[in-house]
């Protein structure tokens, strides 16, 4: 029987915590997912067809994609040997490190990777380098297990026939007589940003050999507005590096700074060590959020304001103008002088922009704004004259000065010399623009209609592609040659902060793959490179002087440069020059977005970025931090704007994008009247996609995350989510709003039809209350024991009553966690992190809405609430703020789980963990129903093991998973060598949680006792290690750590006033505890009242029983009724 919690009934006042609308509206639903560990029909087999997209896409998946990879160190290669006379410097079961670093838009991430027994297990962030100190996000510990993933392409091919790499070098030799004799005019390059110093000195070569020749480098969501708007107002080469450590007052403008697809490690950690809050005297950043949709960004905003993105230039204006008016700096008037203000703009509280921009006055010096790069460069431009004029620029910006690069041209300049049938040869590195090219990329030469990238590509007489996998680009190209991940390569970047790292390889390509530099140097006719020589030539013009190699060996040693530092330019904006350029580019008649023409967004996705993550198993089923989506993108909208459509969740609706019909030219005196464009008609785009209800989502706005709908990339990712590149043209690549000249109308409608969406926004919702507990920094000061008080922790007394003898905790060192909710961005990097330590695998999309995820981390996503509204009349919350909270085993020293097991699989060790013993588990799932947390993982079936996805048998469509023993035990070689050793792969049957890494204890202590030899002194060193979810975690919001010394970090926190425990009134000595999240609200802000409104009503996760109405006008007789009005002082 489920043991029924009694949850003590809290006063009717303060503000509302909810993890989705379901929870507001206390729906059957979500009453049956918080009720229930194991929903109703959760257990039925499936037998009808469901969607094309659902689960033949994961045939494999669990088993080819559920671990970590198998690769190995790079080592000499040498005949077979007898294991007894192996490379000296393994040991077996020892791990090896080896710094290396992923390639990144906007720069490299540097990377440590840990190797066993020759097969690289996990990746961590370098713990030397600043950028970095040991941190990584969720795209860096997923990126092993696209090396490993069967889809990957294996093959050279030609013509769509098989070849091999030995025809393909012979190919190259025969090109490059013919290139060279014309100077390479026919020749062009269509690459990645990559950062690389080395490929810049190649290509410089490969333009001595063929100056003719055509460079392009494109990303769908690299900006080029912020690199044109830097050069134009700093100068070429300039990188500008926020300095968020340094910031007292920081302003973001449609910036998601703290995700790392847009920031870097070091912004995020920077910003986030001001809001560590160790005392009440402590100091606080404070931050401003202005955006269309919620980010992680903006859910860690003291103060936010949901605004059209489109509409972002006209308040970027009106900001300027006061400050302009303020400071009366030169510089920002050059650049406002000829700029008119916006005839009309988007609705929004006056007020709150003239106290945001006192408030960034009143810190200059000390101040920061930030626009997103995708805002376009007349916002770059303001934004950098705002920050200059503040005296922000060579405080908490510095100018970076870059090594000098030959210029390259876009894909718009490349398309129009394929259209003009300049390219005879192109080259194509990485990427997939047939997929993800702007649609109407140029005109016909002679049709004057608009082609895509697709038909461009046709008409080049030879394509090679080098990519990962054979997707839409390489079905067009007449050569596919496979890329080599970059684990598998040698190579060298630049960081964000414009530090110099090496990439160095950790396995010879598994499928004899090449890489960007392989391929560059057989152009070049060199003998290509077995070993780092390419890398090598391009560090001896740093090299510091003396011994080369000894420097070259701790440059990879150390997996950067450490002896050069890079150069700063002093503070200088070119006032005159931005101004002339934003005048230019200036309008002030924007289209403000209407119910009826509302605007488009588009955007990257946080799990697979622009579509090159498709294929990543880890990534797709890592719910998103905002939304919980999981398997697939949608249509995000506000509550009031899906009202207006009369649309719900998965709800299909249509997104229609109208260009203008082209007008005939306008006749010339003395010349024929020119004649009508033939067959011109105005182009609609089309697409049809789910709906998704956001709360906090700007209305007559939708957001459509790009990457998804993506063909050709193997049975996870194929044709996953719907493709918003169809909407996306190169005059209006990111929002789409009816302004009369590009884009002559814009319609969002309801059609038949609904789409299953798999969110994890309701799964094991907890009963309880105080799950979340925070105030304002003001509070704080002056109420440092609020923490108690908002949990009645205060009350309960030192040692509760209880019938259940525990074992004694008497080992000399006793483990425990803290998880500090005012860092927390909710990245998920600590998600897949432990994913990858620990061997869990992936369930599939059917699974998840099944409520079946394994993750043993869930990051709860909570929305607060205090304005009232009445759900009856269709209203609700509008302006929520947002709040994280990981949520894992607890560990609790009166463990309920353990008191029901019947086999005693769940037991206590005297170090304090709460432990699982598999070869005992029989799958009573007891523990999961005992559990007030609900953070166990039941293996319904045997992921690891067996296939999933769907099977024809006779006229039905059955997912194999509930066959089971009826299919075949199928993994692929691969993946065999796959998992981490250290970690039992559970199979179907076994419940399962986290363990606080055991794992990595245990090699701690053995680590211990061999350094001891013969002496007694055999305790773990402190602070010598963590778990894997600490170690990953970019802001340190996890602490692991022994909490019977007091001098541990996690001690010390521990110790600190905003400690708390959950549930605690429930007896259970959680071993994990939470600091509460602290605001810094402007208290002159209109809406300072409303934020953090703590009092005894605060944070629940549901439970209770529900009264008859919800809103802000429902009887409020339980803490789980509605919005509370806000009526706790302070």
């Amino acid at each position: 029987m489920k043991r029924v919690f009694e949850h003590p009934a809290p006063a009717p006042t303060g503000k509302q915590y909810w993890r989705s609308l379901g929870e507001l509206s206390d729906t059957p639903e979500f009453r049956d997912w918080l009720e229930r560990e194991f929903p109703a029909g959760a257990q039925e087999m499936e037998v009808n067809e469901v969607s094309r997209r659902s689960f033949l896409r994961l045939m494999g998946a669990s088993m080819a994609l559920a671990g970590f990879g198998l690769s190995s160190c790079r080592k000499p290669e040498m005949h077979l040997v007898p294991f007894t006379k192996s490379a000296e410097w393994t040991i077996p079961g020892k791990e090896l490190y080896y710094a290396t670093a992923m390639p990144r838009r906007y720069g490299a991430m540097p990377l440590v990777v840990s190797t066993v027994d020759g097969r690289p297990i996990k990746i961590e962030g370098n713990p030397f380098h600043p950028d970095s100190k040991g941190a990584t996000d969720a795209h860096a510990q997923a990126s092993l297990l696209d090396l490993y993933d069967p889809s990957r392409s294996q093959r050279f091919v030609r013509q769509n026939k098989l070849s091999s790499r030995a025809e393909f070098e012979k190919y190259l030799a025969e090109l490059r007589p013919q290139m060279a004799a014309n100077g390479g005019a026919g020749l062009a390059f269509l690459v990645e940003e990559t950062h690389s110093p080395t490929r810049d000195r190649l290509r410089t070569e490969l333009q001595k050999q063929f100056p003719r020749m055509r460079w392009c480098v494109y990303d769908p969501l690299l900006s080029e507005a912020q690199r044109f708007s830097t050069q134009i107002s700093f100068g070429d080469n300039t990188r500008l590096v926020p300095q968020f450590d340094k910031a007292d007052v920081i302003l973001a403008l449609d910036s998601d700074f703290l995700n790392c697809g847009e920031g870097d490690l070091a912004s995020i950690r920077g910003f986030t060590s001001r809001r560590r809050v160790r005392e009440a005297k402590d100091s606080m950043n404070r931050l401003y959020v202005v955006e269309n949709h919620f980010t992680v960004t903006g859910a860690m905003a003291d103060h936010r304001l949901r605004f059209p993105a489109s509409q972002i230039p006209a308040l970027t204006h009106a900001l300027a103008s006061k400050l302009a008016t303020a400071t009366k700096d030169p510089g920002l008037s050059s650049v406002l002088i000829t700029l008119k203000a916006p005839t009309k703009t988007a609705k929004f509280n006056t007020q709150w922009l003239d106290e945001a921009a006192a408030d960034l006055m009143s810190k200059a010096g000390a101040s920061l704004i930030v626009a997103g790069p995708h805002q376009p460069v007349v916002v770059q431009l303001m934004v950098y004259a705002m920050n200059a004029a503040l005296k922000n620029v060579g405080n908490t910006v510095l100018l970076r000065s870059l090594p000098p690069t030959a210029r390259t041209s876009s894909i718009l300049q490349l398309a129009s010399d394929i259209d003009s049938g300049r390219v005879k040869q192109l080259f194509i590195f990485g990427g997939d623009p047939v997929y993800n090219a702007p649609r109407s990329i140029t005109l016909d030469r002679k049709t004057k209609l608009p082609v895509d990238w697709a038909e461009l590509q046709k008409r080049v007489p030879d394509v090679v592609r080098l990519g990962q996998y054979e997707d839409a680009t390489s079905a067009l190209s007449h050569w596919h040659i496979p890329a080599a991940h970059y684990l598998e390569s040698w190579g060298d970047a630049l960081t964000p902060s414009a530090s110099y790292v090496a990439i160095q390889p950790m396995i010879l390509p598994l499928f004899d793959g090449l890489s960007e530099l392989d391929m560059l140097q057989l152009l070049l006719g060199q003998p290509q490179s077995q070993g780092p020589e390419m890398v090598q030539e391009t560090f001896r013009q740093t090299a510091p002087q003396g011994d080369f190699a000894a420097a070259w060996n701790k440059f990879l040693h150390d997996g950067f440069a450490g002896h050069v530092t890079p150069k700063d330019q002093p503070p200088k904006f070119n006032g005159n020059t931005a101004g002339g350029v934003a005048h230019t580019l200036w309008t002030n008649d924007a289209t403000v977005p209407t119910k009826d023409s509302p605007e488009i967004v588009l955007v990257g996705s946080y799990a697979v970025d622009d579509g090159r993550y498709i294929n990543n198993g880890w990534l797709q089923e890592m719910p998103d931090p905002v939304t919980k989506l999981t398997w697939d993108n949608a249509a995000m909208m506000s509550a009031a704007f899906a009202n207006h459509l009369g649309v719900k969740d998965g709800d299909l609706v249509e997104v229609t994008v109208t260009e203008p019909t082209p007008k005939t030219p306008a006749a010339v005196p003395g010349k024929p009247a020119p004649a009508p464009a033939p067959g011109r008609k105005a182009i609609e785009r089309q697409l049809v996609i789910a709906a998704l209800v956001v709360p906090g989502h700007a209305d007559n706005s939708v957001t459509i995350p790009l990457g998804y709908g993506r063909k050709h990339t193997g049975p996870v990712g194929e044709e996953a989510g719907f493709n918003g590149y169809l909407l996306r043209t190169s005059s209006n690549p990111h929002f789409i709003v009816a302004d009369g000249k590009g884009i002559a109308s814009v319609s969002v409608k309801k059609v038949p039809g609904h789409y299953a969406l798999s969110t994890t926004q309701e799964h094991f919702s907890i009963e309880g209350r105080d799950l979340v507990r925070e105030a304002t920094l003001e509070r704080y000061r002056n109420d440092e024991d609020f923490v108690k008080e908002l949990g009645g922790d205060a009350e309960l007394p030192a040692k509760l009553p209880t019938l259940y003898s525990h074992p004694k905790l008497d080992a000399p060192q006793q483990w425990g966690m803290t998880v500090d909710l005012n860092t927390c961005t909710g990245c998920s990097a600590c998600v897949v992190a432990c994913q990858a330590e620990n061997n869990i695998p992936i369930v599939g999309k059917l699974q998840v809405a099944h409520g079946r995820v394994m993750h043993w981390i869930r990051i709860d996503r909570y929305y607060a609430s205090a304005k009232p509204f009445d759900q009856d009349k269709g209203q609700w919350p509008e302006d929520p703020e947002l709040v994280h909270e990981p949520m894992m085993c607890q560990h609790c020293e009166n463990a309920p789980c353990e008191t029901v097991c019947p086999v005693n699989a769940t037991i206590h060790s005297e170090s304090g963990l709460n432990v699982m013993v598999y070869n005992r588990c029989i799958g009573t799932r007891y523990c999961a129903n005992n559990c007030p947390f609900k953070v166990r993982r039941f293996n319904y079936f045997d992921y690891n093991q067996r296939p999933i996805g769907k099977k024809k048998i006779g006229g039905f469509s059955v997912y194999q998973e509930y066959l089971g023993p009826l299919t075949e035990k199928s993994t692929s070689d691969t993946i065999k060598l796959q998992k981490n050793p250290n970690v039992t792969v559970r199979m179907r049957g076994v419940m399962e949680k986290c363990t606080y890494c055991v794992q990595r204890i245990e090699e701690a202590k053995i680590a211990a006792h061999v350094r001891a030899g013969a002496s007694d002194k055999t305790l773990i060193p402190r602070d010598s290690f963590t778990s894997a979810c600490a170690q990953a975690c970019p802001t340190e919001a996890i602490v692991f750590g022994d909490i019977a010394d007091p001098e541990t970090r996690v001690s010390k926190i521990k110790a600190e006033n905003r400690n708390y425990r959950l549930l605690d009134y429930l007896n259970v000595k959680a071993r994990t505890s939470y600091l509460a999240r602290i605001r810094n609200p402007n208290p002159k802000m209109p809406d300072a009242a409303l934020i953090a409104v703590a009092s005894p009503a605060h944070g629940h996760g549901g439970g209770h029983e529900s009264g008859e109405k919800h809103g802000g006008h429902a009887k409020p007789e339980h803490h789980d009724e509605g919005a509370a009005q806000p009526e706790a002082k302070h």
